[in-house]
Parts: structure tokens; sequence; C-alpha cells
């Protein structure tokens, strides 16, 4: 599947989710705030639906990305389309089942690209207000064209603490387990209320481990989340992306409905 007809569906399905909750939209909005009611940006996650496009800029090539999430219950799912003007281009296809009970959230996910190849990955967290991350991926080892920055043959381990309903500070580390490479990304992560209507998060990152050429890659990169009820932005600075001798800088913008 090309990259425009990928795109061409996602723009159909997001007219249809649209079109099936503008009654329930129109009853929300007539409706007045509840006393009481948390601030619309800590609502912001309940919405069902959102999509996501992005630019990836390296020194040689700009690729683009268009993804559609919905949430159907406990299942998430998803349909998004990878363009590369040079080639390598790839639709995928995936879904995630969210499962919470009490202290534990257990998520696992599987994900289909159109060149067959194939991901899957568990992940977990532990607690309540101070929480353990625990998580394990794997593929078939056909490339996924960039969209996995962190290995994706990995264990992953981290921890956090929820300060709020909004604002939590947490950070893991993924480690490749699989390809013997010691490869290994460290992010450490905060989210902010700034106010009733906007959110930041700010992702500081570590990497070390061998590069494509075998030598021995550190670097430093950072990511900003900037969140609306309604919409959203977020950048990244990557060194030595997928630890490759390039630089990425990716930006997004979406909406959620």
């Amino acid at each position: 599947m090309s990259f425009r007809a990928v795109t061409s569906l996602i723009l159909l399905l997001v007219a249809l989710i649209c079109v099936l909750n503008a009654p329930g939209s129109a009853r929300q909005v007539s409706q007045a705030p509840q006393q009481g009611q948390a601030p619309a940006i800590e609502r912001a996650d309940d919405k069902k639906s959102k999509i996501t496009f992005a630019v990836y800029f390296l020194s040689n090539d700009r690729n683009y990305d268009i993804n559609l999430r919905h949430q159907f219950g406990h299942v998430v799912a998803w349909l998004a389309g990878f363009y590369d003007p040079k080639g390598d281009s790839q639709a995928r296809i995936g879904a995630e089942y969210d499962f919470q009970h009490k202290w534990l959230l257990f998520i696992p996910t599987l994900e289909v690209g159109s060149n067959g190849a194939l991901a899957g990955s568990l992940y977990a967290e532990l607690g309540s207000k101070n929480y353990g991350i625990v998580g394990y991926s794997q593929t078939n080892l056909k490339p996924f064209n960039d969209l996995f920055f962190d290995p994706s043959e990995s264990v992953q381990l981290g921890a956090g603490r929820k300060i709020n309903q909004y604002d939590k500070i947490y950070g893991y580390t993924t480690f490749d387990v699989r390809l013997h490479t010691h490869q290994q990304d460290t992010h450490v992560l905060w989210r902010h209320k700034l106010n009733s209507a906007n959110g930041i998060t700010v992702d500081g990152l570590y990497k070390s481990g061998h590069g494509d050429d075998g030598a021995y890659v550190r670097a430093v990169g950072i990511g900003v989340y900037y969140d609306r009820p309604s919409w959203f932005w977020k950048a990244y600075y990557d060194p030595h992306v997928n630890f490759s001798t390039q630089t990425m800088v990716r930006v997004g913008v979406g909406l959620k409905f």
C-alpha cells in the first residue's frame, strides 16, 4: 500500500470518526462545566482518537509519517504510513491491549509493516503513586524504517512517580539483549501541567553502544511535547539516530478528538 493510499484511508477514517462522534460532541459542548470537574488538559487523554503528522529531518533526506490511533474500549489500534522520497516507504498497522487493575498496568502490543516487518512488545507499570517499569520487545529483524528510535530487541527497566493527576517524573533504560551491540538508551521525562489548558513534557536522552560501523557511540538528545486539550506539537533532537552516523530532528503536530 502506498503512502498516498494510506494517507487517503486515514483521512477517510478521521472523517468517519468525526461524523459518528458529532452528536455526542454537540451535547458535551452545550453542557455547562460541572463543579469540581478536572481541568481540560487533565481530560485530554480521555479522547478516543488521535492523528499525528510528523517530518523527520536528516542531513541528506527528509521523511514523512502519518498515524491515526483510535481506542475501542481496552484496545487501541492504529494505521500509519511512512514515506521516504528516496524509497523504503512503508505502511503499518498495529494494536495494543491496555489492561489496568489497581496497581498494575499491562500492555501487550503487536505491529505489522507492509514489508513483512513484525514487532511485538510487553510493557508493564507496577505500583500506584510510585511505580516500576518493565518491558520487553522483539522484531523479526526486518526494518521498520526509523520508526523505533530505541533498541527494538530489548529489555526496558525504569521507575516513576506520579505527582498529581497530570504531573509525573519517570525514567527508564532500554537495553539491547539480542544483537550484542551493547546499545542502550536512557530517558528521563518530566510531565507538567502549566495551567488548565496547557501541559508540557520534556524528555532527556542519553545513548551509548556500538553503531552501524562498529564505532562506540555516546550521545545526548532532547525532546519536547507540548499538550493542549484538542491538539499538540512535539519536537526531538536525536544525534546518532538508531545508532547511525546521522542526526535526526523530528517535528510533529496532531489532533485529539
